[in-house]
């Protein structure tokens, strides 16, 4: 009876301290994320956008590197952002300080450090890519079908007049990018990123556990050892749905280990402390079409996302094409090529000129493979590849949570 009673104080303390929490809207500055340029200097390749969705066009020189290209794209981002900061600055002054420091002084020491910033991102990058690359037959061979239920999927064309030029779900980038490394966990990463963007967004910081949503998402495996690879997030979701309490711990309670354990694909049994729950999802819906997904993004949902993949998805520069899907690389594809998830947290019109190949759009995603990949751990998947590719099945959207 004791036992009970205080089970039950458990409950109401934990309740109590929880928040329902949703998806919020903000005036979300993503246009200076270096990953979002560095997308964008890649899109600019393929053709020139709209002049206000990059705020100062620069004709792109093929001949030149990848990396001077990245440079001069940046550099442009900054002239727009100087002229903005002066006009600001002129309005607040009536006249110019003769003193030490003057606003061209000003201007100079924010650019060299926006500059700064900026290359230095891309330098980490390079270093990580250099070491992603040489473990990709790693991520092949943890990349594997997954066990959604197929469907048929009835597509809706997206007009170009409901497209925004360019848009980021509030606070994608603020997440970091994680590394499932020589595990098939994606899904329980991705499950866990659209959890994390919300609470970023209700600024609250929880780095929570891609352990535990694994386990929570192979009900096979809650008990036993298991040799079966991959999972789907909706069985965790649905098991964080009926916990009483908050289930999902943070990771320092219940740490990722990146290498496997032999014959116990969920590790079990889980450390006590991965019973310390932090959050919970309260409710999760079903996204089958891409014209849905896109209009989640818009509401600052971010969507989970399972495709199939192309040799081209492994090697990229932050910009996955149809095109490029089919050439070979000198890796054939295998098996290893039948299942994977991520996250979708943004979408940018097409150039003109890729339309009729590539589609109206490409829908931005974080993925799981490290900053190694793509353009710091994210790329833009044009439309027609995602028609390609997308698994027949349901995509999930998180759109409330509980934590405290």
């Amino acid at each position: 009876m004791i036992f009970f009673y205080s089970l039950l104080v458990l409950i109401n303390l934990g309740s109590a301290l929880a928040e329902s929490i949703e998806a919020v809207p903000a005036d979300y500055n993503f246009k200076n994320a270096p990953e979002y340029q560095a997308i964008l200097v890649v899109l600019k390749t393929h053709g020139d956008f709209k002049e206000k969705l990059i705020l100062d066009k620069i004709p792109v020189v093929k001949a030149k590197s990848q990396g001077e290209i990245m440079v001069e794209e940046a550099k442009a981002q900054n002239r727009a952002i100087l002229a903005a900061q002066k006009t600001q600055i002129s309005k607040s002054r009536t006249e110019i300080s003769s003193g030490p420091v003057t606003w061209k002084e000003e201007m100079r020491q924010e650019r060299l450090k926006f500059e700064q910033e900026n290359l230095t991102f891309r330098k980490k990058w390079k270093k990580e890519q250099d070491y992603f690359y040489g473990r990709i037959k790693v991520y092949k061979e943890n990349t594997v079908k997954l066990p959604i239920e197929k469907e048929v999927i009835l597509e809706k064309k997206v007009m170009k007049s409901s497209l925004p030029e360019a848009y980021v779900v509030n606070a994608a980038f603020s997440v970091p990018i994680r590394d499932q490394q020589a595990r098939p966990t994606c899904s329980a990463f991705a499950g866990i990123r659209v959890i994390e963007i919300i609470l970023a967004q209700n600024k609250k910081e929880h780095d929570l556990s891609e352990q535990y949503l694994y386990w929570a998402s192979k009900p096979a495996c809650y008990k036993k050892a298991c040799t079966e690879k991959g999972s789907w997030v909706v069985s965790a979701y649905k098991y964080s749905l009926k916990h009483a309490l908050l289930d999902i711990p943070n990771e320092e309670n219940c740490t990722y280990n990146a290498e496997t354990v032999a014959a116990n694909e969920t590790q079990v049994p889980l450390s006590l402390t991965c019973n310390q729950g932090v959050s919970k999802i309260k409710n999760f819906v079903e996204v089958r079409t891409l014209s849905d997904v896109i209009e989640k993004i818009k509401k600052n949902i971010p969507v989970i996302l399972a495709a199939k993949l192309s040799e081209n998805f492994y090697r990229n520069q932050g910009f996955v094409t149809l095109a490029d899907s089919d050439k070979a690389t000198g890796e054939k594809l295998d098996s290893h090529s039948l299942g994977h998830a991520f996250v979708g947290v943004g979408l940018i019109e097409l150039p003109e000129k890729l339309n009729a190949k590539e589609g109206n759009y490409c829908i931005i995603v974080a993925n799981s493979w490290g900053k190694g990949w793509g353009a710091g751990g994210y790329a833009c998947l044009t439309e027609k590849w995602l028609l390609k590719y997308r698994q027949p099945a349901a995509f999930i959207a998180v759109t409330s949570v509980e934590a405290k």
